[in-house]
Formats: structure tokens, sequence, C-alpha cells
């Protein structure tokens, strides 16, 4: 990441510690440290992050959007513990540690990851307008019917892009959104970001299908490489992140921070881009 953004991350850091959805209850340690142990793996913190350069482009101020930020990752870490539980991806592995589930048990990692679910609602819910956004895109036509498409399989023959992919840009649009929103950003400022922020996430998903093509058809997984093909899904990535840009630029101009928003994409994207994939700042 952009040197610029590590005061952003030590900020994002601090306040997910004092918003951590710990009980209070007795006999709950185990509750909480699994609540622990899933929100503070390490990592990047890109949704919250992205979260707080949206209202920084939208010129809101970052107090106003940090718990959304915080928001954002409680549910993004909510949906990795539902994704690698055994009726689901039936993961062993999450950023290089050991699931939540084999850790802490089945139990515990479900109350764990409905508690962050939880949380993540309740901060949402200091603006309306917000709640009802991430309402829509957590729900049965965005990241829940997104999850149900990737459970299909097979057996959803081939569909669209968009469609394919509601788990993860129903994720960015909101992220991006998030913290725009609850600073109370326009209308106009808001429906740019959310644009973008769908561009985004399909994006990423089209590249992270390109380098998981292998190992999703052994595990017949849908995916946009085996519906569409390599160079199509190429050509779609590089169309969609154009689009972004021109969103962005035509909203907001050529400022300072959208520059760092599109660095940030830039290297989000080519994480798991193929050599030679068109970028954000192209």
């Amino acid at each position: 990441m952009p040197h610029t953004c590590h005061p952003l991350r030590e900020l994002i850091e601090d306040a997910l510690q004092d918003f951590l959805p710990l009980s209070r209850l007795e006999s709950a340690a185990r509750l909480n440290d699994a609540i622990h142990y899933a929100v503070f793996p390490g990592g990047k913190r890109m949704r919250p992050l992205l979260t707080l350069l949206g209202a920084r482009i939208a010129g809101v101020p970052l107090d106003d959007a940090l718990p959304a930020a915080c928001a954002v990752e409680f549910l993004h870490t909510s949906s990795l513990i539902f994704d690698d539980l055994p009726s689901m991806d039936d993961a062993a592995l999450r950023r290089g540690s050991a699931t939540l589930h084999l850790v802490f048990g089945e139990d515990i990692a479900l109350l764990a990851a409905l508690a962050l679910l939880n949380q993540a609602y309740a901060l949402f819910g200091s603006n309306t307008c917000l709640l009802a956004e991430a309402v829509a895109c957590i729900g049965s036509n965005g990241m829940i019917g997104g999850q149900a498409l990737d459970l299909a399989g097979k057996t959803a023959g081939p569909i669209s892009f968009n469609s394919r992919n509601r788990k993860t840009s129903s994720l960015m649009r909101l992220t991006l959104v998030a913290g725009a929103m609850a600073a109370g950003a326009s209308p106009a400022a808001v429906g740019a970001l959310a644009s973008v922020g769908e561009d985004f996430g399909e994006a990423y998903q089209v590249c992270d299908d390109l380098l998981d093509q292998l190992q999703d058809a052994r595990h017949q997984r849908p995916s946009h490489a085996a519906d569409f093909g390599p160079q199509a899904c190429r050509e779609h990535v590089s169309g969609l992140l154009g689009r972004a840009r021109r969103t962005l630029q035509a909203q907001f101009g050529h400022t300072e921070e959208v520059a760092a928003l599109l660095s940030n994409v830039d290297l989000i994207v080519s994480g798991f881009a193929p050599a030679g994939m068109v970028t954000a700042c192209s």
C-alpha cells in the first residue's frame, strides 16, 4: 500500500479494537477469543481503507466515516467465517492460519460470525439510509444470493458476468459508499461511488477466477474463466476498470484523493491479475 495510507490503517486498527463486539457475560471467554482471532489476523485492511478513501473523495470527515469502515470489516470477516465452514467452501486455511471453525469449533465459529454481523448492522444503523443500503447489499439479491449461486456450482450453467459476481460486487459497492453515506455525502457522490464499487468488485472477482481456474475446475465451482474464456475475462476487466476511472474523474475531478483510490485499486487487482492486465490507472 502507498505510504500515505499507513496512518489510515493505524486509525482503522485502533477503531476495530474499540468497536469489537466482545461479550461481558461470564464464561464467554472462548467466544471473545474467537472474535479476536477472526478480526486480527494481520492483513492490509483493504475494505475499511477503501471505505475511508471513498469518504475522503466525497469530501466528508473521516471521523464520521470510521464506524462505517469498521462495520464493513466486521461484515467482511463474518462472511469469511461463513464461507470457510464445511457446509460452504470447507477451507482449512485463511491468510495462512487455521480457519476459525478448526480452532474453536463450528458452534463458536457460527456465533462469532453472527456477533460480527450483528455489530455491523448496529454500526450501519446510525444512518437509516446506510442501513437500508447495507440490508440490500447483504441480502438475497446481494452477498447471500451470490453465495447461493456459488453453492449451485455447475448446475447453475453459464450466466452473465454480473449475476455470477453478486457476492463480491455487492460487498465492494457497500465498501465504497458506507463511509460517504454515514458522513452525509451528496446523493450524486454516493451514486458515483456505488457504480465504481460495483465495477471494482466485479473486476476483482474475475481476476481471482482467472488465477484459480484450475482449482475451480477441479472442484466444479462456477468460474468466469470457464464460462467466458481468459481473453474475454481480461477484456472485461479492462473495460470495468476504465469505466470506474472515468466515473470517478467525471464526478470528483483529477484530485489527489481520486488518484489515491485508483492507486490502491491497482495494487489490489495487480495481486490477482495475470501479467499484462490493464489497471485502473492505465
